[in-house]
């Protein structure tokens, strides 16, 4: 896939495999569709009109609250804006397997994502492994902060959780933790070298296609 451009990002770097350019014009084409501007994207995703802009010219691989954020004022799942709108009907089997390496890779300053089973389509929940490399919480304004609620199990490694509203949390390797993720949270990295988890994460629910909206109306 694209590499990210090389040049600093606002909010993430060092993307291996994220197409940050098909991601942007996916947003890009969703806010145009709308009819919004730049600004009024911003005033409902509460990503500034400098994030978005970077991020729909290619120029910022953005973080995974960002990316939530945006599509929930969409109103778009997670995984929609990353591969692409599925196919719209009711499904009542699903069934997916993805392998290590066709796992969706993105990093930030701080962590590196592994996004599993995003062909997937309308799903409510995004499962990712992350590796936590920064020994130090991040600055307060870069916490995650998304709709619904998360569930964190460590892997390897130490792991302090920080949370808003509650003293840090020491988690060992087998030890988890369910939270909801409205109160902004960040991980640390409490041992030596890089620590891995798995977080699920509930993603906006999925939305009416344009016809059961009809349906529902009528």
């Amino acid at each position: 896939m694209k590499k990210a451009n090389p040049q600093p990002a606002d909010d993430a770097t060092n993307s291996e495999a994220f197409d940050v350019g098909a991601l942007g014009a996916a947003i890009k084409a969703q806010r145009a569709l709308r009819g919004w501007t730049l600004e009024e994207l911003s005033n409902c995703s509460n990503v500034s009109i400098a994030a978005i802009s970077k991020i729909e010219k290619g120029q910022s691989s953005p973080s995974f609250d960002t990316i939530l954020r945006i599509a929930r004022c969409l109103k778009i799942n997670f995984v929609d804006l990353l591969e692409g709108p599925g196919a719209a009907g009711n499904v009542t089997a699903r069934l997916i397997c993805t392998r290590e390496a066709d796992a969706e890779r993105f990093s930030t300053a701080h962590y590196d994502y592994k996004v599993h089973s995003t062909a997937l389509k309308r799903k409510v929940m995004v499962p990712l492994r992350m590796t936590i490399r920064n020994h130090e919480p991040p600055p307060l304004d870069e916490w995650s902060i998304h709709d619904g609620e998360e569930f964190i199990f460590v892997l390897k490694g130490v792991l302090s959780f920080h949370t808003e509203h509650y003293a840090p949390l020491l988690l060992h390797p087998g030890d988890s933790c369910y939270l909801d993720s409205t109160m902004k949270h960040a991980f640390v990295a409490a041992s030596k070298g890089a620590v891995e988890i798995i977080s699920v994460c509930l993603s906006i629910a999925p939305f009416a296609t344009p016809s059961e909206e009809e349906a529902q109306e009528k």
